[in-house]
């Protein structure tokens, strides 16, 4: 494999409300679309991109897709790349969340590796998006530049297991709608490239309006 490419999905009317997202299959937004498709062009103009996997849930699937009508690359997709569960969490805001399940918000605040209730913990999440990427570098030729669409809290935990930060030591950051990280295999592991990559033309989808919600989950 030549480079890995990790792209957030666009923005969602729950981003926009601040609302727990997790598994639901909630579309893009207005914005969202117009953001998928900036970031779309960027990558077109800027990256080698020879193969698209995406998460099956909607939102990245259309990112997906406008990334797919730039390039020309199709788009496959894998339930595998899902967002973290959060169960009964899903479709909540914070504070009501905080009003229902006070003890578990707090415990998650902390950062422990808790269950929301009928959810998933942050690192059972992690380590399905691993493995999957694991999966498909393993099945990518020497010359392949792969683009995965996924989701935000994924992509970070997934990050820091490729590179071998998630024993505390250091955290990376959530990326922002339609923002990417890139890397590529080095001697001894991956090196990140690039956190965020892709902002500056997200943000010029609508200059008018805040293009970097970041979604509760």
């Amino acid at each position: 494999m030549r480079s890995l490419t990790l792209l957030r999905h666009g923005r969602t009317s729950y981003n926009a409300e601040g609302r727990f997202q997790g598994q639901v299959d909630v579309p893009l937004d207005e914005l969202g679309l117009e953001q998928a498709r900036a970031v779309a062009l960027h990558l077109a103009g800027s990256a080698s991109i020879s193969r698209i996997v995406s998460s099956d849930l909607r939102r990245a699937a259309q990112t997906a897709q406008a990334l797919s009508e730039a390039t020309g690359v199709p788009v496959a997709h894998d339930a595998s790349l899902r967002e973290i569960s959060v169960g009964d969490w899903e479709g909540y805001t914070r504070d009501e969340v905080a009003e229902k399940w006070p003890e578990e918000l707090d415990a998650w605040l902390a950062g422990t590796d808790m269950r929301p209730p009928g959810g998933e913990s942050r690192n059972e999440s992690a380590t399905r998006v691993f493995e999957a990427i694991n999966r498909l570098v393993d099945e990518a030729p020497e010359d392949e530049d792969l683009v995965v669409v996924a989701h935000g809290a994924v992509i970070r935990s997934a990050t820091e297991m490729l590179l071998d930060m998630a024993d505390g030591r250091g955290r990376l950051g959530v990326l922002t709608n339609c923002t990417y990280a890139r890397l590529s295999p080095g001697r001894t592991g991956w090196v990140l490239r690039a956190w965020g990559g892709g902002a500056e033309s997200v943000a010029l989808a609508r200059p008018d309006t805040d293009a970097t919600v970041v979604s509760a989950s």
